[in-house]
């Protein structure tokens, strides 16, 4: 089975470490200082050449989470319709439930945050990048790259010399949402989990019915 493929149990390991390690993280520091830390603070210590080239870096890597996966859906028809219809089902799946825990939540996102809370505060600013205000728990950029990544995960799971490289685009993505000032760590946390735990739902019902063109691609129908 697939799920007990070599690249599913490397992704799954990979996974629960950061899960764990970024939950004590969040458990131990303030939302504030932790925010801060991750972004103004470490930004102090760059050089301004290098934290422009982050700022275009984590301005384009974030939309991992955004238009890109149902690209990657679309590209994927060319490849297998099944793996196209698992990755487009499981972005939707995410999408509704980051949705309704987002609006039942109704957080404020660092901007809206930090400007009620600590007006002295000046968070950092990216060029052509608008924060947001509200709504910002979970990050739906995650949920969506977290998703996205498992599904090519399991899709390629010959392929477990990939997995490592999945995983830290994913990871990459969470930290852009950070970095750009659209959320917290705690966020990104649990969007990460929506994420996962949606998509092997999502997978658990899709593989249960192996048709046969699932595995034929566009050109083969």
């Amino acid at each position: 089975m697939i799920m007990k493929s070599t690249a599913f149990k490397l992704f799954s390991t990979i996974y629960i470490l950061f899960f764990i390690g970024l939950l004590c993280v969040v458990l131990c520091t303030r939302k504030a200082d932790l925010h801060l830390a991750l972004t103004l603070d470490y930004l102090s210590g760059c050089n301004v050449g290098f934290v422009a080239f982050q700022d275009i870096f984590f301005k384009y890597i974030t939309e991992l989470g955004g238009w890109i996966p149902f690209a990657v859906a679309a590209g994927l028809l060319f490849y297998r319709v099944g793996a196209s219809l698992f990755v487009l089902i499981s972005q939707l799946a995410v999408g509704i439930v980051t949705y309704i825990i987002k609006v039942s939540v109704a957080a404020p996102r660092p901007k809206l945050f930090f400007s009620a809370n600590f007006p002295d505060v000046v968070l950092h600013q990216v060029d052509g990048v608008a924060m947001l205000s509200t709504n910002s728990f979970p990050s739906g950029h995650t949920s969506a790259v977290f998703s996205m990544m498992l599904c090519l995960t399991l899709i390629f799971n010959k392929k477990p010399q990939l997995t490592p490289v999945f995983f830290i685009l994913a990871a990459l993505t969470a930290y852009s949402r950070i970095y750009l000032s659209q959320h917290f760590a705690e966020d990104v946390l649990a969007g990460s989990l929506v994420g996962v735990l949606t998509t092997l739902l999502v997978y658990y019902f899709y593989q249960r019915k192996p048709y046969a063109w699932k595995e034929k691609s566009v050109f083969r129908f």
